[in-house]
């Protein structure tokens, strides 16, 4: 196994699910409390597990998935999701403004460094009082705290994996906060997957320390209409990196 390959062999993995990082049952969930849902997206598509979930709850939504490969194509189809293939960094997503209900983002925003371009489009696309599903690795995980006191990398942020950003139990509020202020309601929190515990005890730990779990989980309500905040804010905050903040030049209204 190469390392930093997806599925890494660590021999911790043996004691734990590691299905339960990626938060399916959270998703269920919180998609309990939802309201109907007519049209979703994935970010991160991929086979279209949290998408099903999305069926069971509400049968007659529109589903539809962004994935940079064909792979699963096939798959999607029979589950009547819609693919799109894009370079979900530098496209724009093929809807209509205000026109999606509901975006997931599990397990993706970890691997973009186009942040800022992302979330402005989801926050253009996504419906005023619609819902945002964010999925991401602890960096603040009780493991991860073991591993700094021994001058470790945490495990979800090694320099030769895909991996690109890390985040705390707090970062990802803070983050569309700071970008697009009073725009997001943080609706519910969970975590998943709490190292080096089998699934029945992980589970019970994460409900009485979240912050401490693998991953973290938010469900964010759109509470106000967007005007381009998230690619304005590299350029009010001088930011000095070259993200990608659309085609228009720079210090302009951006798609």
């Amino acid at each position: 196994m190469v390392k930093g390959a997806a599925g890494g062999r660590a021999s911790i993995l043996r004691l734990v699910d590691v299905q339960e990082q990626y938060g399916r049952h959270i998703l269920a969930d919180m998609l309990a409390g939802l309201p109907p849902l007519h049209a979703c997206c994935d970010l991160g598509v991929g086979r279209g597990q949290d998408l099903q979930l999305v069926r069971a709850r509400f049968p007659l939504a529109h589903l539809a998935g962004i994935d940079c490969t064909e792979r699963h194509r096939a798959l999607l189809a029979q589950a009547e999701i819609q693919l799109h293939v894009l370079n979900l960094e530098q496209d724009v997503l093929p809807f209509p403004d205000e026109s999606v209900d509901f975006f997931i983002a599990n397990q993706v925003y970890e691997h973009l460094k186009e942040i800022f371009w992302v979330s402005h489009q989801v926050s253009q696309k996504l419906k005023t009082s619609g819902y945002l599903f964010i999925g991401v690795p602890n960096i603040h995980a009780l493991h991860n705290r073991l591993l700094f006191n021994f001058g470790m990398q945490p495990s979800q942020m090694k320099s030769y994996s895909a991996h690109v950003r890390g985040f705390g139990a707090r970062e990802i509020p803070q983050f569309l906060d700071a970008c697009f202020p009073g725009g997001y309601r943080l609706v519910r929190v969970g975590g998943a997957q709490f190292y080096p515990f089998p699934k029945r005890l992980a589970r019970i730990l994460c409900k009485c320390f979240p912050s401490l779990a693998h991953s973290m989980f938010f469900l964010f309500q759109k509470i106000r209409p967007y005007a381009g905040e998230f690619v304005q804010h590299p350029i009010r905050a001088h930011l000095e990196s070259n993200f990608y903040l659309g085609a228009a030049p720079t210090g302009a209204p951006v798609d």
